[in-house]
């Protein structure tokens, strides 16, 4: 699967198969995420997989009762060893961590899709919660929730905006007037 594909299939979804999802596939997606962009390539990132039956319901709770994110067969955790960016950039470091972590979480999210999976990033969560269930250490900060699975069913493209009417060349509101060469949305 090409990398525009991949982007096209990505779907955010809340319902999982209960099948089990193999090692080398989480680990693959994980090394996508390691080759995000990240401020300085201070490589901020850690993660956390989540498989426990029992922590994932708790999941559910700290993400302020998303009882979908339950459901899911695999949750990983992203976080930012956030201290090694306040030592380079100072004010900047809540900035470009949060410009890192996004830019892992979607290639994670596209890798997840090249493999057959789904993964919908949870940005709503207790995050003293989460340490408290993982235990992660107060010096880390949670980026993101990643509930994954393979998609119980088929869904529904979301149409998109032309790309016309929010492209402008030169300054802004400089309409596009060129010949789009070919409709991809």
């Amino acid at each position: 699967m090409d990398v525009l594909e991949a982007i096209k299939k990505r779907r955010s979804v809340r319902a999982f198969k209960d099948q089990k999802i193999d090692d080398d596939i989480l680990f693959n997606v994980l090394e996508s995420a390691l080759w995000a962009p990240s401020a300085g390539n201070v490589q901020d990132k850690e993660f956390v997989i989540v498989k426990d039956k029992e922590k994932i319901r708790k999941f559910a709770d700290a993400c302020y009762e998303q009882v979908w994110v339950a459901k899911a067969p695999v949750i990983i955790v992203l976080l930012s060893k956030i201290n090694l960016l306040r030592m380079k950039f100072g004010d900047r470091a809540e900035l470009y961590a949060s410009l890192s972590a996004g830019m892992a979480i979607q290639n994670m999210l596209l890798s997840l899709t090249a493999y057959g999976l789904q993964g919908t990033h949870v940005g709503l969560y207790d995050e003293e919660e989460v340490k408290r269930i993982l235990k992660i250490p107060e010096d880390k900060k949670v980026y993101s929730v990643i509930a994954l699975g393979y998609p119980r069913e088929e869904t529904i493209v979301p149409k998109r905006i032309d790309l016309k009417s929010i492209t402008f060349f030169d300054k802004y509101g400089e309409k596009w007037v060129k010949q789009v060469p070919k409709k991809t949305y």
